[in-house]
């Protein structure tokens, strides 16, 4: 808030008569010591010809007595630290070090100048708590804002009885509210953007001096209090909290409002009536609470100043209105319910630059005079996500600047008509629209994004994608039947994060001037027929790149390993395809699905322009996107409080450049928010991710390909991989050992490959598992028991066709093996299991050796002709085995006779 109601000139204003105190001159040099590292008080110093502080910039001193009362350093790019001997300034009564880049804490002895009645130390980097203001009771204006400020705000702060201006927004204050009744001439109060907490102070709506209050984006609850004691409150912001209760119908005796804001809290009932009241009401936003209830004529009676209308996420019903007296510039009804019939009260807008009502459950046609009185001013259109019906008429309004469209998920049918030359985004999706898209050529340079998808279109894309290069950011042209080669112009989208021309027909390879691209992050070229190798540049250009599906198609050849450079890639789908060879050894190098959320929670959001416009100022005079008239110098109003306009999109971004010295022009781009969204094979079914949930997925589908070779091992280092599918391969080997370091995999599938060996007992440890296929290989083996049966909760199928598997529940004697409860008890080990086995073994064949005893000795004992035929055989076989012996021995007997002879004879030739 440094464009407060005083007008600080710098040391040409001051007084030239007197001299300063020594003290305080000193004082002052080791305030420069500690702040001025690059010159910014050159003129402070020791010299002879600078020893007056008084005559110094910035400083300021009473005419009588010489003492330094007031210190102006704001915007002076002062670095550092505050000083404690800022203490010695006892005299001062005005301090101001706003917009600089001071760091480190707020010396206690600032708050010790018992004079001092202003205060400002804005838009710093000030961090650590702030004390009890208990030495300087005279203090009206304090601006603490746009720091780093910490811990509860001090109840004195509250206590300040000349209090009239206090601002400590965008820090990171927490705690509960003060009371502020013991400041009763307290007229500004600014506490948003903190982490406050609590109830909001039911008294705080008896300050009689309080024309602006901003408590929003907190965490501050309970009800709203009834504010009728603050009969000049002007703006009332008390948005992005949880504040619940029902809305005050004693709203309406607040006539002097221009500005409520209570959107996004948890207030419930219906918007009372009364509102229409509020004569000087100009901003006028509930949206997102849970409001409903009729909104008619009443609600806006009075209103004939209101230029902002928000009611959007709320289950309000305006089917039964017929006017609003004003002329709005923004209308936003989302989500709202507006009745079978367009709007016939839109007749009388003529002037609204933003409107949106989507999913307002319209199924009408578009009346003609809606097309035909678009204002020249518009920057954003959306009528999407109703039912409306008919074919587009040609837009032929000439717009000042560069609007956004949104007319998706509609019914409209029939050719795209002329659109206006100056669009800024176009989205054309979900509706019955055909014929070619050489409509898009017509089109100047200043689109960011189009949106094409779920249509019917037809023909090969135009060769005029040059003249987007300087913006186009997305492109969506999926699911369409779009056909040919994809042309060679798209080398020339510099700017393209985002590439969708999944579902259509397209042939040929992958055009080099695609490598030009370099800022592209989201590929899905899926189900086309487009052919050839992947080439290296996608590797080497393309480092952004976070997903690439080329499923469905007819690429063929080997994965370079250039693919493995793509170090932010999170979703890699080459499936159904005819790839061939190994599977690179280097794809443990995808940094991304081994830490987490590499590029951040937003890696599924690009951001374009849905508006953009330039505006220029002359004498160093210029108006803000609100109108409000603005300083050129610093870019920033000079009244806050009166310019608290809500931007329609998510942010916008402001480019300054100067012309002369009197002339100046911003360019304001107000930038619309696109969120990825990928078609994914998850689990047997392909589900759509986006938003929240593609940003957390980490998978790689090559199935339904000829990839050979064995499972990489370095595969295990993707320890964050949620998905992994190498399905109908012709992969073999065994599956690497530890694969259980894939601690978040929650899919799996090596399902018809021609692996072996057994499944790694790691596997079982891997509790995040939650669909597993290993069907159709040739492991072997028993199944890991482990972790409680991990393994075991999965259905048979998870493992048949593998017939040297075994172990539950794979079927045992043609039984299946029930597998066990997921919370159940625990299986023995398997030393347990084998005991088991083999004391059946035993116990079988003991019965069987009795049986077949028993069952002998009966039948010689009971049956004569059994016993004749035993011992008959008996003596047969005692003869035979006495003949053989007496044979045998014979023959031993003559062979050691021939023995003994030539022995005999040799000796006695010797």
């Amino acid at each position: 808030m440094n464009g407060r109601v005083f007008t600080l000139g710098l040391k040409e204003d001051a007084n030239m008569s007197g001299s300063c105190i020594e003290k305080e001159r000193q004082a002052l040099l080791i305030l420069k010591s500690h702040l001025d590292l690059f010159g910014s008080l050159d003129d402070w110093g020791s010299e002879e010809d600078k020893t007056d502080c008084c005559q110094w910039v910035g400083v300021h001193c009473n005419d009588d007595t010489g003492h330094v009362i007031r210190l102006d350093l704001h915007g002076r790019g002062l670095n550092g630290s505050v000083s404690l001997s800022l203490g010695d300034l006892t005299s001062l009564t005005h301090l101001d070090l706003s917009s600089n880049n001071i760091t480190g804490n707020l010396p206690n002895t600032v708050f010790q100048l018992s004079n001092l009645f202003y205060l400002n130390v804005s838009d710093n980097s000030l961090n650590g708590s702030i004390p009890e203001l208990t030495g300087c009771s005279s203090v009206s204006t304090l601006d603490l804002s746009s720091n780093n400020f910490t811990g509860d705000l001090p109840s004195s702060v509250a206590q300040l009885l000349y209090l009239d201006y206090l601002d400590v927004s965008h820090n990171s204050f927490s705690g509960s509210i003060p009371d502020f009744t013991r400041s009763p001439s307290l007229s500004i109060l600014d506490l948003s953007s903190n982490c406050f907490t609590g109830d909001l102070p039911y008294n705080v709506g008896q300050l009689t001096h309080l024309y602006y209050l901003d408590i929003s984006h907190n965490f501050v609850n309970g009800n709203i209090p009834d504010f009728t004691g603050c009969p000049s409150m002007s703006t009332l912001d008390l948005s992005h909290n949880n504040l619940s209760g029902h809305f005050p119908i004693s709203v309406g005796h607040l006539l002097n409002i221009s500005y409520l804001d209570v959107s996004s809290n948890n207030i419930t009932g219906v918007l009372p009536s009364s509102v229409g009241q509020l004569l000087s009401l100009d901003y006028l936003d509930v949206s997102s609470n849970s409001l409903n209830g009729v909104i008619s004529d009443l609600h806006f009676q009075n209103l004939t100043q209101l230029t902002y209308l928000d009611l959007s996420f709320n289950s309000f019903s305006l089917d039964q209105l017929s006017a609003i007296p004003s002329q709005l510039e923004t209308i936003r009804l989302q989500s709202c319910t507006l009745g079978r019939i367009f709007p016939s009260w839109l007749k009388t807008q003529k002037s609204y630059r933003y409107l949106d009502i989507s999913s307002a459950g319209i199924s009408d046609n578009i009346p003609s005079w809606f097309w035909d009185q678009l204002p020249s001013g518009l920057r954003f259109l959306n009528i999407s996500s109703n039912d409306i019906k008919g074919v587009l008429p040609d837009i032929v309004t000439d717009f000042d600047e560069h609007p956004g469209m949104d007319l998706s998920d509609n019914q409209f049918e029939g050719r795209v008509p002329r659109l206006p030359s100056k669009l800024a985004a176009i989205n054309l999706s979900g509706n019955k629209l055909s014929g070619n898209l050489s409509f898009l050529c017509r089109i100047d340079k200043e689109i960011s994004l189009i949106q094409l998808s779920n249509n019917v279109f037809t023909g090969s894309l135009p060769d005029c994608w040059s003249n987007f290069q300087k913006n186009l950011t997305i492109l969506n042209l999926s699911d369409n039947n779009l056909y040919g080669k994809i042309p060679s112009s798209f080398g020339n989208l510099s700017h393209l994060e985002a590439l969708y021309l999944r579902n259509n027909k397209f042939v040929g390879g992958l055009p080099m001037s695609l490598s030009n691209c370099k800022k592209l992050r989201f590929v899905d070229l899926g189900e086309n027929n487009l052919s050839g190798m992947i080439p290296t540049w996608i590797g080497e250009r393309l480092p952004e790149l976070y997903v690439l599906v080329l499923r469905s198609n007819q690429f063929s050849g080997t994965v370079p390993r250039q693919v493995c450079w793509l170090y932010n890639l999170q979703l890699l789908d080459l499936s159904k395809n005819k790839f061939s060879g190994n599977i690179p050894s280097c794809v443990g190098n995808l940094t991304a699905m081994v830490i987490t959320n590499p590029l951040g929670d937003n890696i599924a959001n690009h951001h374009y322009s849905s508006y953009a416009v330039t505006v220029c100022g002359y004498n160093n005079a210029m108006y803000d996107v609100a109108g409000r008239k603005c300083n050129v110098n610093n870019f920033k109003c000079t009244s806050r409080y009166t310019v608290r306009r809500k931007l329609t999109t998510k942010s916008i971004h402001i480019t300054y450049q100067s012309l002369d010295r009197t002339t100046a022009c911003l360019e304001a781009i107000t930038e619309g928010l696109f969120t990825d969204m990928a078609l994914v094979a998850w689990k047997g079914k392909v589900h759509e991710f986006g938003r929240i949930n593609l940003e957390l997925l980490k998978s790689i589908d090559l199935s339904n390909n000829n990839f050979s070779g064995i499972l990489p091992n370095n595969i295990t280092s993707l320890v964050d991989l949620k998905s992994l599918n190498l399905s109908s391969n012709k992969l073999h080997g065994e599956v690497p050992i530890d694969i259980g370091q894939l601690k978040s995999l929650d899919f799996l599938d090596l399902s018809r490959n021609e692996l072996s060996g057994s499944i790694p007992w790691s596997l079982s440890s891997v509790n995040s598992l939650g669909v597993l296929n290993l069907s159709n290989n040739n492991f072997s083996g028993k199944i890991p028991v482990g972790n409680g049966g991990k393994l075991q909760q999965f259905d048979s199928s998870s493992y048949s066709g593998n017939p040297l598997l075994y172990g539950p529940p794979l079927t045992q004697e043609g039984r299946v093996v029930p597998r066990p409860p997921v919370d159940g008890k625990e299986d023995d080990d398997e030393d347990e299991e084998e005991s088991q086995v083999w004391k059946s073994y035993y116990m079988g064949m003991g019965v069987g050796f009795g049986v077949g005893f028993w069952g002998i000795c009966s039948a010689i004992f009971l049956i004569r002709g059994c016993r004749h035929f035993l011992f008959a055989s008996l003596s047969h076989v005692k003869d035979w085995i006495y003949v053989t012996t007496a044979v045998y021995l014979r023959k031993f007997k003559r062979g050691s006779h021939w023995l003994r002879q030539a022995w005999e004879i040799s000796h006695t030739a010797q």
